[in-house]
């Protein structure tokens, strides 16, 4: 049974494009690790420096192999000073369907 991991963003003032086009850029090099992006969203009211992305894993040890992996990636090493320039803060959620979702 698939696990999903829940990240919770907050995007620095004024770094919405930037962090749009990082992860425009990180969602491919994630995939390539067992973690696929289901889902994205991004604040229209209230705090609008927040994103919640929704990735599916195989399962909860996907965590840790996907960063392990994404940590020895060049790409990675590339696309991450913009990631800390656009990123405030990352908050990671480890959660299971409940019965009634679809």
């Amino acid at each position: 049974m698939p696990a999903y991991c829940v990240a919770r963003i907050v995007i620095r003032y004024g770094k919405i494009a930037e962090f749009i086009d990082a992860m425009q850029r990180l969602v491919p090099i994630m995939e390539e690790k067992d973690w696929k992006l289901v889902a994205s969203y991004q604040t229209v009211i209230g705090n609008i420096h927040e994103a919640w992305d929704i990735w599916e894993l195989p399962d909860a040890n996907a965590v840790g192999a996907g960063l392990a992996a994404a940590a020895v990636d060049t790409r990675f090493h590339e696309l991450m000073p913009d990631l800390v320039g656009a990123i405030e803060s990352e908050e990671l959620t480890l959660v299971a369907k409940t019965p009634f979702s679809p």
